[in-house]
């Protein structure tokens, strides 16, 4: 190849995995990187799970500042076999809150041995299923015996709902029937706290399903990216954990990444594509809402502030412009809707100063006919 540049002459870096060399992309020279970087649980980073730390979202962001891996969104998926705009979001006829959301997402960037990796993801996020899987793990709670260190066999919420069909509504509490399995579901007493505490969670994703979706759809592909690849961490005592990331330095322009999204959209052999439809895990699920409800909180103003966080203006302009398209208006519009208040108000001015000469006028008048009998 012309492109190709001999070994014993070109080797850049001495890697965990291999030794890396110098290569080429579209005639442009390319430098291989390795940066290390310290993840912070108290950062938000990762979380644990069980006896395993897993890498969040906040942490995979903080790793691509190296890897670069350029996460774009396709204008449309394939909902039910339709394509349909992307993201995707399902609403409830009479609230219009979010009952479910497809988004696509499509990672671009280097592998660490130079290969250009195309990582495809379609994820599906079903509001009412995630509602369905927190009563039900109401329902398996089990009480924990502080004496002994273990679970007991009592039910920690008892009489918060029972598996049964709508015949079998029971008699004392207030019920309402969610469909599982046709014709079995769940009868949920919603006077119970933790069906109440249920019920805060599905409103929290009936908030920010679509953030939610897109954050978990963008999560999922920088962990499967050769450039990152990297799950779980093992933290030391100061609860921090070092993470190796192999990058490129690359030229890569948004002409570039244009061409190469078409390519992929088409399923071209060109690159090394990974495509996938997935569904986020409870725990995934229930982190990304948790931070999502936490971010939101923490860019309020809070009593006495001087002023908020930049966050909350940059969220401001981005609810504006969100609501200005939602309702068709135009930046046009506005503009001449403008032009004509202040039309309108100068003329209103104008008359009024009119109005003041002719007042004066006539008072001159009147104080000259004074002087002159």
């Amino acid at each position: 190849m012309a492109n190709e540049i001999p070994k014993e002459k070109a080797l850049a870096l001495v890697a965990d995995f291999a030794d890396v060399y110098v290569s080429s992309y579209g005639g442009e020279l390319m430098k291989p990187v390795k940066a290390s970087f310290k993840l912070s649980e108290k950062k938000g980073h990762y979380y644990k799970i069980q006896k395993k730390y897993i890498i969040s979202s906040t942490g995979y962001i903080q790793l691509n500042k190296a890897a670069s891996i350029n996460i774009v969104t396709p204008k449309s998926v394939i909902v039910d076999g339709k394509e349909e705009n992307n993201p995707y979001v399902e609403r409830h006829p009479i609230t219009r809150a979010i009952d479910s959301v497809a988004v696509r997402k499509i990672g671009i960037g280097f592998s660490p041995i130079g290969n250009m990796t195309v990582i495809d993801k379609t994820l599906f996020y079903n509001v009412y299923t995630y509602l369905i899987q927190s009563i039900q793990a109401k329902m398996k709670a089990k009480e924990w015996d502080n004496k002994t260190n273990r679970l007991t066999d009592k039910p920690k919420h008892p009489g918060c709902g029972v598996v049964g069909t709508r015949e079998d509504k029971p008699e004392k509490g207030k019920w309402i029937f969610y469909l599982t399995a046709d014709p079995l579901g769940i009868w949920v007493n919603y006077e119970h706290q933790a069906i109440l505490d249920c019920l805060e969670e599905h409103t929290q994703r009936q908030r920010f399903g679509d953030r939610i979706a897109q954050k978990i759809c963008e999560r999922n592909i920088l962990r499967d990216h050769p450039a990152i690849g990297v799950d779980t961490v093992f933290p030391d005592e100061d609860k921090t954990a070092r993470v190796n990331v192999y990058s490129w330095r690359h030229e890569l322009n948004p002409q570039n990444l244009d061409d190469i999204l078409r390519q992929a959209e088409k399923g071209t052999k060109e690159y090394d594509i990974k495509a996938e439809v997935v569904e986020p895990d409870a725990e995934e699920e229930k982190t990304e809402r948790e931070q999502e409800t936490k971010t939101e909180e923490e860019m309020k103003p809070r009593p006495g502030q001087e002023e908020p966080p930049p966050e909350f203006w940059d969220k401001q302009a981005k609810q504006a412009e969100a609501e200005k398209e939602a309702t068709g208006k135009d930046k046009a519009e506005k503009k001449i809707a403008d032009e004509n208040l202040f039309e309108e108000q100068e003329q209103k001015n104008a008359k009024k100063r009119n109005n003041k000469k002719l007042a004066n006028l006539t008072f001159g008048i009147f104080c000259k006919s004074i002087i002159l009998k």
